[in-house]
């Protein structure tokens, strides 16, 4: 781990703002990303660490992806139009460009294959992944008190410490087992419902 522990969030909608904004407050060296130039420019005036991703990335310790759903999660960790390793006329992704030992936290609400999909291609380059669903809602994720439901290994728990404490009030280790954390969001959501009805 660097000195100084430096993060990137990518996506900074409703969640993944507020998050990078608790990992700011943390003393985390924090890059924010979002397709909206304007928000990227928001969290940058707000204390962000500037930089392009392709240059920071070899020395993030972690990747917090807080997008929308599996086809963002692909296009962001291994590039645009990626499907099944093949390239189409997009970027490699920011996975190619992480150091070994780096982790990636995958937040967004995913199916469990894929989010075994994604950890073995991540583990093939070196990168530790934690399938890492999260719970909470904006106001959370502004205070770093998220629910966050976590899988993966030992390895990647430590790698990626210092951001799951600066984003949440309870990490629930769902073991080594990748799409545990998948499955679990998914009771989650489906409860809620019930809840709500």
């Amino acid at each position: 781990m660097s000195e100084t522990y430096q993060t990137a969030v990518f996506g900074l909608g409703s969640m993944g703002l507020g998050m990078a904004q608790s990992c700011l407050r943390a003393g985390l060296t924090t890059y924010g990303y979002d397709v909206r130039d304007d928000v990227a420019r928001r969290f940058l005036a707000e204390g962000g660490a500037p930089g392009s991703a392709d240059d920071v990335a070899p020395g993030l310790d972690a990747v917090m992806v807080v997008v929308l759903n599996a086809a963002q999660t692909r296009s962001v960790l291994f590039g645009e139009g990626d499907q099944d390793g093949k390239q189409d006329g997009g970027q490699s992704g920011i996975v190619a460009r992480l150091r070994p030992g780096a982790v990636v936290i995958s937040c967004a609400t995913v199916a469990p294959d894929f989010a075994r999909e994604m950890a073995a291609r991540c583990v093939a380059a070196g990168v530790g992944y934690l399938d890492a669903p999260i719970s909470g809602g904006s106001i959370k994720a502004a205070a770093g008190q998220l629910s966050i439901m976590a899988a993966g290994s030992e390895q990647s728990f430590a790698a990626a410490r210092p951001a799951l404490e600066a984003t949440a009030a309870t990490v629930f280790n769902l073991g080594e087992s990748i799409g545990a954390g998948s499955a679990m969001k998914a009771v989650n959501q489906l409860l809620a419902g019930v809840h709500i009805a």
